[in-house]
């Protein structure tokens, strides 16, 4: 007897869900930013007591507050937290005017086992800077000297600033500054001292860049700089940092990449920063603790004690560890595969996380006894009988490499072949996802496989594998795509007549790439897709002005490559259905080149739809448009695949 599958509609997988972000401990409490579809998008901070999941959280920021930066056109980190004794005080980054606002609640004469504890506002909220045309994200709160310290964004570079947080309507006092880029400022309240990771415009963070160590002096001046590169490490290749974190004993620690894989390494200074010792091989793992640096306030791991507590992503999935004083690394046992976002106070630990049946949610966990609670985002609880578990799938790409991906097969397919989507993650650097993804299980509760691909340039699997994708995008990416469809076909697990791609921005890019290249596809949709090489490389915004380069070439002598490997340049090569998403208010890729495509199809009698959203920029935040959008796919491929 054939078991009933539960098949998802779209509002189950969007609709009103939220989407967690930054979390943190704040003594005995948990502090994290949501997302919230339903309000459009916008991010607010929620606060409830630790491991007490429930508790009604108690909303900091009400509408109509929306916590966002613009900085480096991606943005991240908006919120800033300390405790002062039983005070906290945020500082936060309101989209609504661009502005650094504060306040402060008081947790005195709350009763802890009340489900009613809340936090007492004490002031009422109080702006601090003036209204203004840079942007600001990424600071830290300086109790000693009661400032903000943050990085700041104009027409010029990056500078390092602060505010004080005992004034209104200030302009920023400049610090330091750079042509460059600065990201992930962590204060030593304690010895006064400052790191930050910086890199030229010339390269992108997960490339090339560099840390930065400094002393803040009385008048909160930075001096005593020292900086850690390639020929500070003896490196003849490139290095690339990710979130430097300071220990209670004043050691740094900081993810890089010097061994070809990002791991730990601690550095340890006198108090003139002239002494300085560095212990790179303490933790020696083929695994990547870090994320490639898009958005500001990331984090792979935290300290504990004299101990760091990590997640480390091999063979395309994450563990958690406890890498340990003495060198030994001890996997934490619990059901998770998915982490972001970690922050530890004392022997707790906070992070977001999901596991192969368990969606996307806050995590808590107590490192002594190793306890410990899931909030998920989503109130929809799956049996695991109505779950496609990922499949780890190796297959050989392009360059006769070994490439990796995730294979979810379908639940209820009522045929022996059925219908491949092939999907790939943006970036292009990113990583496909192995947690459990509602919208994953959308397609396979309809009797569709699904193949999630990291392809050439995937982050997760080390430099060597990350560089594939150096001058070769639109190449590496597409065949690999191709190949991870060609094998699933070949292993009988796909029919070859019932091939769609879906893609958004970089991705979208690749999939129109695959239309492009071969006609193993027969059906695509795209989200805000790259398709003109030509008038990115001449309009893209500063965070990503030589990224091109990187990926394509010299736009003087590598112009044909640009031509050859732009979709809109080669849409008379594109024979099957197409579906385009767009929003009217995307500053990184114009509508135009979507709507470019369509007009250039519709020409061709090729079967083509767009839908252009009013109000939606780079990357969809309202939940009505989000279902929209995945209901339209659906209904697109049924009309034309028949499936």
């Amino acid at each position: 007897m054939n078991q009933q599958i539960t098949i998802l509609d779209a509002e189950d997988v969007y609709g009103e869900v939220p989407i967690f972000k930054e979390p943190r401990i704040i003594g005995d409490w948990v502090l994290w930013l949501e997302q919230r579809p339903k309000e459009k998008g916008r991010t607010t901070a929620l606060i409830r007591p630790w491991r007490q999941k429930d508790f009604s959280p108690q909303e900091l920021t009400p509408y109509p507050i929306d916590l966002k930066t613009k900085v480096h056109g991606y943005g991240g980190a908006p919120l800033s937290a300390a405790l002062n004794e039983s005070d906290l005080i945020l500082t936060w980054i309101d989209n609504c005017d661009n502005c650094l606002w504060m306040r402060c609640w008081s947790s005195e004469n709350n009763n802890e086992k009340s489900s009613n504890f809340k936090l007492i506002p004490k002031i009422e909220s109080i702006c601090l800077s003036r209204q203004h045309n840079y942007f600001l994200a990424d600071g830290v709160i300086d109790l000693e000297k009661n400032i903000w310290i943050g990085l700041m964004e104009d027409e010029v570079g990056d500078h390092i600033v602060s505010y004080s947080l005992e004034k209104t309507y200030q302009d920023p006092k400049i610090l330091y500054s750079n042509e460059g880029f600065l990201g992930y400022l962590a204060l030593n309240s304690k010895d006064r001292k400052l790191a930050w990771i910086e890199w030229e415009n010339t390269s992108m963070p997960w490339d090339s860049n560099q840390l930065k160590l400094s002393q803040l002096d009385e008048m909160e001046n930075i001096t005593k700089i020292v900086t850690f590169n390639n020929e500070y490490f003896k490196c003849k290749e490139k290095i690339s940092f990710f979130n430097p974190i300071w220990s209670d004993k004043g050691e740094l620690y900081v993810s890089e990449d010097s061994s070809g894989w990002w791991n730990i390494t601690q550095i340890k200074t006198d108090n003139d920063n002239k002494s300085i010792t560095i212990s790179q091989n303490r933790w020696t793992i083929k695994g990547e603790i870090a994320f490639p640096q898009w958005v500001l306030g990331m984090s792979s791991f935290s300290c504990v004690g004299d101990d760091i507590v990590g997640a480390f992503a091999k063979e395309g999935s994450w563990s958690l560890a406890l890498f340990q004083k003495n060198g030994s690394i001890q996997i934490i046992d619990q059901p998770f595969s998915d982490f972001s976002g970690l922050h530890s106070y004392q022997n707790r630990l906070v992070a977001i996380a999901s596991g192969s049946a368990i969606s996307e949610g806050i995590f808590e966990i107590d490192l002594v006894d190793k306890s410990w609670d899931h909030t998920p985002a989503s109130c929809l609880r799956l049996d695991s009988r109505n779950i496609s578990f990922g499949e780890s799938f190796w297959f050989i790409g392009s360059n006769e490499d070994k490439v990796h991906a995730w294979y979810y097969p379908p639940l209820n397919s009522q045929i022996s072949l059925p219908p491949l989507l092939v999907k790939s993650h943006s970036g292009p650097t990113g990583m496909a996802r192995c947690g459990l993804d509602l919208e994953v299980q959308f397609w396979t509760s309809r009797g569709w496989g699904l193949v999630d691909v990291n392809y050439g340039g995937s982050s997760g699997f080390g430099r060597e594998y990350r560089d594939r994708l150096k001058g070769n995008w639109g190449v590496v990416d597409v065949l690999d795509c191709t190949k991870a469809a060609q094998s699933l076909v070949a292993s009988g697990k796909a029919n070859k007549d019932c091939i769609a791609i879906i893609g958004s921005s970089a991705s979208g890019f690749t999939a129109l790439g695959c239309l492009v290249s071969n006609d193993i596809f027969n059906i695509a949709a795209c989200k805000y897709a790259v398709t003109d090489l030509i008038n990115m490389a001449n309009s893209t915004h500063r965070f990503e002005e030589f990224y091109l380069d990187y990926l394509i070439g010299n736009i003087e002598s590598d112009y044909e490559k640009y031509i050859k490997r732009s979709p809109i340049e080669n849409v008379n090569c594109i024979n099957v259905p197409l579906i385009l998403f767009h929003g009217l208010k995307d500053k990184v890729i114009s509508s135009e080149q979507s709507i470019a495509i369509k007009d250039e199809l519709l020409k061709r009698d090729i079967p083509v739809e767009i839908n252009l959203f009013e109000n939606e920029g780079h990357g969809f935040k309202d939940g009505k448009n989000k279902v929209d959008v995945l209901k339209d796919t659906e209904a697109f491929f049924r009309k034309y695949l028949n499936t």
